[in-house]
């Protein structure tokens, strides 16, 4: 029968299998374990030491990336300068805490509805009237306070308070709204301004190959050194213009920099809306505009008023309480009895006048938030019209701006071509390179324009 090895045998076995692999066919003497165990040593050091370096350098590769990124920021679209704004506004998380504070009341006006338990220990010391009385009393028990009926003031308070929610929801959309209006003036005010800055440096360009052209006709005798100075003074001034634009560029990157968080040198902007041609009837702005948020805070407000009045109206009624004790310790009157109960019954038969004052005030405050309804309602009518207009006189300013320029474009190029067959003057071929330079930047402006009052009108209507 084969003899069965032990499990401590074949480990031994295994392991002197792996020496002869590490050290050969030889058993391993002393010297060369211990070299074998000092190699195995140094690569596990060297191991850490590699995942050291790798991950300080990985440290390095990020800190050098987020300061590339503050030195180099992406470009700016208008949507993400709307998604930075609304991050870093202080005007939406004002109402978002007025919002927070609204649902707060609902629970507090809940609680007014539900019974007040508490616990009470009262500890009186009084003379003994000259030992007829004891000394000190002393009671502990629990009470409950119950409304039961309050003229209904207290769930129209409740409701009241469910209805102050959602209308600080619809100012919180007022205030966003107004939030994206402002960074969309922002944003296209440094457009606009990239623009006119990108038209003057071309017209200086164009300009300044006007004045090689003429220092080589100069040099050959077809033409004066006047002609060269009156195209410099034309340079110096589109100069002059560059550096004001400079400073109202300056001015646009603060405001758009105060809205988006973003320090003012990481500010760089791209506008990657296309040109708009076109607009949807003025019936779907008008229709969208209809439900827009600050017309449902008017509705919302005059709903609350309606509960105000309601509420004034239920002082005139009774009311009714009631109110139980359970003694643990009772010293005073009726002691060893362990509760009490009372329910009070309170008729309100004559205030002075104030009753019926607080109700006509609070019918004359309904008025008044209806007319107000109307009238935000009318003016957002009439918002959504005129920016619409605008929009519309945009659009065709564009379009009568691009023709202007194709034939100032045209007309520049056959000034300088007759110039030079010496059919017009100098003067009338800078006239024609300003008249071709001032409709491409009215061109521009009418274009960026155009996408400005199709945006705002669009933010209006509530469709943005």
């Amino acid at each position: 029968m084969p003899a069965i090895a032990s499990p401590k045998g074949a480990a031994i076995s295994l392991l002197s299998k792996e020496k002869r692999d590490c050290f050969g066919k030889h058993p391993p003497r002393k010297d060369d374990l211990t070299l074998f165990l000092d190699r195995i040593h140094k690569q596990i050091i060297m191991g850490i030491k590699i995942r050291i370096i790798l991950f300080a350098l990985g440290l390095l590769v990020c800190a050098y990336g987020f300061i590339f990124a503050e030195e180099n920021p992406d470009v700016l679209t208008l949507d993400r300068c709307f998604s930075l704004a609304a991050k870093v506004s202080d005007d939406l998380m004002i109402q978002g805490e007025r919002q927070a504070q609204a649902r707060q009341r609902v629970k507090e006006y809940k609680g007014n509805i539900l019974p007040a338990v508490g616990y009470n220990f009262v500890k009186t010391d009084m003379d003994s009237a000259g030992g007829r009385y004891p000394v000190d009393y002393n009671d502990s028990y629990f009470s409950v306070n119950q409304p039961l009926f309050y003229g209904l003031r207290d769930f129209q308070a409740y409701r009241q308070a469910k209805n102050q929610v959602t209308t600080e929801g619809y100012v919180y959309e007022n205030v966003e709204r107004d939030l994206r209006s402002q960074t969309a003036n922002a944003f296209y005010s440094l457009v606009l301004v990239n623009a006119d800055i990108d038209n003057l440096r071309s017209s200086e360009k164009i300009l300044e190959n006007r004045i090689t052209e003429l220092t080589e006709r100069v040099r050959l005798g077809k033409s004066r050194d006047s002609e060269i100075l009156m195209v410099q003074s034309q340079i110096a001034g589109l100069k002059a213009q560059e550096e004001s634009d400079n400073g109202l560029r300056a001015n646009a990157v603060e405001d758009l920099a105060f809205l988006t968080g973003l320090q003012p040198s990481s500010i760089s902007v791209k506008d990657d809306m296309p040109a708009v041609n076109s607009l949807e009837p003025i019936e779907v702005y008008l229709n969208s505009g209809k439900r827009r948020s600050d017309i449902e805070a008017a509705e919302s407000d005059v709903v609350s008023e309606k509960y105000s009045l309601d509420i004034a109206n239920g002082a005139r009624l009774p009311t009714l309480n009631l109110l139980a004790y359970w003694y643990t310790h009772r010293d005073t009157a009726y002691p060893g009895s362990n509760w009490d109960t009372f329910i009070t019954l309170n008729f309100p038969l004559f205030q002075g006048g104030s009753l019926n004052a607080k109700i006509v005030e609070e019918t004359s405050r309904l008025k008044e938030y209806d007319h107000r309804l109307s009238l935000v309602t009318r003016q957002t009518i009439s918002e959504i019209r005129k920016l619409y207009q605008q929009a519309i006189s945009s659009i065709k300013q564009s379009v009568a701006y691009q023709d202007a320029y194709d034939k100032a474009a045209k007309s520049c190029k056959m000034q300088l071509q007759d110039y030079r067959y010496g059919l017009v003057s100098n003067l009338a071929a800078l006239e024609s390179i300003s008249s071709m330079l001032d409709a491409k930047r009215n061109l521009d402006r009418a274009l960026i324009q155009a996408k400005v009052d199709k945006i705002l009108l669009e933010i209006a209507a509530s469709k943005q």
